[in-house]
């Protein structure tokens, strides 16, 4: 059963006046833990405060630190630098360097920037 119906029914069973204690091993019961008191607690919060509204918010994206082009285009350039020269260029950690160049299809090895599938 999808968290969306689960509400739901916490929902209902907040209009009755349950608890959310009681209301969470019910549900953990019938539906083998699918939730917690916590959370539980956290919704039954929400509708008593006028809040009625189950569904998720949306997240996004977290915002890219690195361009992968630029990067690219840098590495290309000149293979020779340290992820730890293009950290500080980019001004980020080096091991975003490293989760990024994975992405471009670089990667280093014996000191040069080289493609991930060598030919």
């Amino acid at each position: 059963m999808d968290m969306l119906r689960i509400r739901v029914i916490m929902e209902y069973e907040c209009h009755r006046g349950n608890k959310a204690a009681a209301v969470a091993r019910n549900i953990n019961d019938v539906l083998a833990n699918t939730t917690n008191d916590h959370t539980t607690r956290y919704w039954f919060a929400r509708f008593r405060s006028g809040n009625f509204d189950v569904s998720n918010k949306p997240r996004g994206r977290p915002k890219m630190l690195v361009d992968k082009d630029e990067l690219k285009a840098i590495v290309e350039a000149n293979d020779s630098q340290t992820t730890a020269e293009l950290a500080a260029a980019f001004e980020v950690r080096t091991k975003t360097i490293l989760v990024h160049s994975h992405l471009t299809g670089k990667v280093k090895k014996l000191d040069n920037w080289v493609p991930q599938e060598l030919n």
